[in-house]
Formats: structure tokens, sequence, C-alpha cells
């Protein structure tokens, strides 16, 4: 990272974001299982005409997988198309967007009842959004105690959360809480949107990845975990699910 981009940064979060751009030249592996991620979001994109917006981009790289995407984030990095808060997109883009998509986005967002209003207002009939989260499994619940790096409080009791820094603060639970735990509510809130994937994946690949933590240089030795775990472990063990919303 630059000298003249630090000086520009107000917060830790904004300089760990510069730090990650072009993690996947550098952590091949990490880059590897982000692309399969990228890959899996397209095949889950609606076909309705409209804008494709990721939130909270960060060093993402799904602008190479799929060129329709456009980036943003909260705040401006070398890696966003433009600044844009996930609680305004429902103002700046009202029935105007096809897809939303949040790649370990949605348990750092601290009034998710207000963001998924405002995405419904935002998203044409038939559009979608498409999340990566955290899973809530035996498995998965261990890890994320372990690692410890961000909370994984799943007897929060209300939906919201204290932040002070988008990127920093979080409940890794949140997802389980509000699309499994509190399933009901979340359909009786929001009408309008049906739960059409709920998928797990990636029980060990993205730990022996390193993640963004440590670059553990396994190379290729990913990809033959990824089939071992597709094969035999993804469905009751995966720390990831990929989620997807569709506006009726």
């Amino acid at each position: 990272m630059s000298k003249k981009m630090s000086t520009k940064m107000s917060n830790k979060g904004e300089i760990i974001t510069e730090d990650r751009i072009g993690f996947e030249k550098s952590n091949k592996a990490l880059g590897f299982l982000y692309k399969e991620w990228y890959e899996l979001i397209s095949k889950f994109l609606s076909k309705i005409d409209g804008i494709n917006i990721e939130l909270g981009c960060g060093p993402s790289f799904i602008d190479q997988i799929n060129k329709s995407i456009k980036k943003t984030d909260v705040f401006l990095n070398s890696n966003t198309d433009f600044k844009l808060n996930a609680m305004d997109i429902g103002k700046k883009f009202e029935n105007k967007i096809s897809n939303l998509i949040l790649v370990n986005v949605f348990h750092h967002i601290s009034d998710p009842e207000l963001f998924l209003k405002s995405a419904e207002k935002s998203l044409l009939s038939g559009g979608r959004i498409i999340m990566i989260e955290p899973s809530n499994n035996y498995w998965s619940r261990l890890v994320y105690k372990l690692i410890a790096h961000e909370p994984f409080d799943t007897r929060q009791i209300d939906w919201k959360f204290e932040s002070k820094d988008p990127l920093l603060d979080s409940n890794q639970a949140l997802s389980w809480i509000i699309f499994e735990r509190d399933y009901e509510k979340f359909r009786n809130l929001f009408p309008m949107f049906s739960l059409i994937q709920k998928k797990n994946m990636m029980p060990f690949s993205y730990l022996l990845s390193g993640g963004h933590s440590f670059n553990t240089r396994i190379g290729n030795l990913i990809r033959m975990t990824r089939n071992l775990e597709k094969l035999f472990f993804d469905k009751y063990l995966g720390i990831f699910n990929l989620i997807c919303l569709e506006k009726i």
C-alpha cells in the first residue's frame, strides 16, 4: 500500500481492505475458492434486465468473472466502481436492481431489517439478493468459536447490533438467526422475498488456504480438497452458506 493512499484512510478497516486487494495473486488457494464463489453466484443471478451491484466489495475480483457487476463499498478505494452504503440502496436505486451480491458482508450489517427493506425497494420483481455467509452447524460453530476473530453469537435476541466500523464489527451467526432461527419473523416482515437457495460448502478448504490471515501456499492441494468436500462433506459440515433470496 502506498504512503499516499494510507494518508487518505480514516480507519483500520479501510487500511485492511486496501492491503488485501490482489490477494488472489499472492494466495492462489484462497483466490481459487473465491473464484468458485463468484462462479456459483453467477449461476444464481437473475436474468431480469437491471443493474448488478456487489455491496461491500472489499478486495473482490468478481468483475473478472462477470463484467456486468459493479463493485461498491462504504468507502472508496482502488478496487471500487463507486461508493455506496448498503442502507441507501433503496433510495438511490429504487426498482433498478436485478441482483445484489454480498460476499461475507451481510453479517457486518448492524441493522439487517433496515437493509432488507432498502434492498426490497431497490430490486425489480424477480430480482435477487445472493450472499455468501458463515453457516451454523456443529463443525462451523467450533471453527468460528476457536478462530474467534469475529463474534459468532447465536443467542443474540434482536437482529440489530452495535457497530462503529462496518468491516470489523459483526455477528457471524446473523444469517442463521434471520433465515433459520427467526425464519417465520422474516417471512412475516418480508412476504415479498422467497428463500430459493441455502447451500452449505467448504468445511475445510478455506481453513487450509489460511484465509486472509495467513498464506499457507498449499497450491493445487486445494483442488483435491474441494473435490472431496463436494462429494462427502459440504452438505453437513460446510462453514459457509450460499443464500439466495428472490423478490416476488
